[in-house]
């Protein structure tokens, strides 16, 4: 699929982009309920459906908890967990249910906003536009993202800062990132695949060393030609 405009960014996810379709042909829908978790886009997507679908010119924007009346058209932004009771106050043949994805589930749309959301920070402190290193940006993707691009955002700052003062060339290396996984063991569950707790084991090693492939392999027990293997495959796969 071809890259589709959405805010300032490009989306690259299929999962994205199937969304948008999906709102491109139900623009002619009163009511848009947009469900998904803290940090999934959900303002976003407020402001691309208000754009697509009534000009720029709908006044009925709401959090779950706000809504009130009845109102001929509105846009409507809730938990999972609230959802049901927002839908059913509307007519189900004049709504459009939009599942927000979760950063996890748009792996493909991680490096661009990271482009993008670098590009803006260099703007605001004045510095040229910082560079992800490859490296870098393997350990970006294969992070799950729990706190969708709230976290994504935040890290990306604190990994500007570093970097700027352990360079000036605003260059963001792997050990500049700092991420929310587990420091002691990795857990698994019974019936997982041999397959996926390789993954895991790699790809987490991997996070340790920051993306030292040479120590990883070491550590792994493996060729690094093994390993750069891997890292092709799980990137093919969406892993990566």
């Amino acid at each position: 699929m071809s890259p589709i405009q959405y805010g300032s960014f490009e989306v690259q996810s299929s999962v994205m982009q199937n969304l948008l379709k999906l709102i491109g042909q139900n623009t002619d829908k009163k009511f848009f309920i947009i469900v998904g978790s803290t940090g999934s886009g959900k303002t976003t997507m407020v402001n691309y459906i208000n754009k697509c679908a009534f000009g720029g010119a709908q006044q009925n924007i709401f959090d779950e908890t706000e809504v009130q009346g009845s109102p001929e058209s509105a846009i409507v932004s809730t938990t999972k967990e609230g959802a049901y009771d927002v839908i059913k106050q509307f007519s189900k043949d004049q709504t459009l249910i939009v599942e927000m994805p979760n950063l996890c589930d748009r792996k493909a749309d991680i490096i661009v906003f990271t482009q993008f959301f670098l590009q803006v920070l260099s703007l605001m402190n004045g510095t040229k536009t910082a560079k992800l290193t490859d490296k870098a940006a393997e350990k970006l993707l294969q992070y799950n993202w729990p706190g969708n691009f709230r976290e994504l955002e935040a890290v990306l700052e604190e990994a500007f800062e570093t970097s700027l003062k352990a360079d000036s060339k605003a260059t963001i290396e792997p050990e500049h990132i700092t991420l929310n996984l587990p420091t002691e063991g990795l857990a698994f569950n019974i019936g997982q695949k041999l397959d996926e707790v390789e993954r895991k084991y790699i790809l987490q090693t991997l996070y340790f060393v920051h993306q030292n492939r040479t120590k990883a392999a070491e550590i792994l027990g493996i060729s690094i030609r093994t390993l750069r293997n891997k890292i092709n495959q799980y990137r093919e796969e969406g892993y990566l």
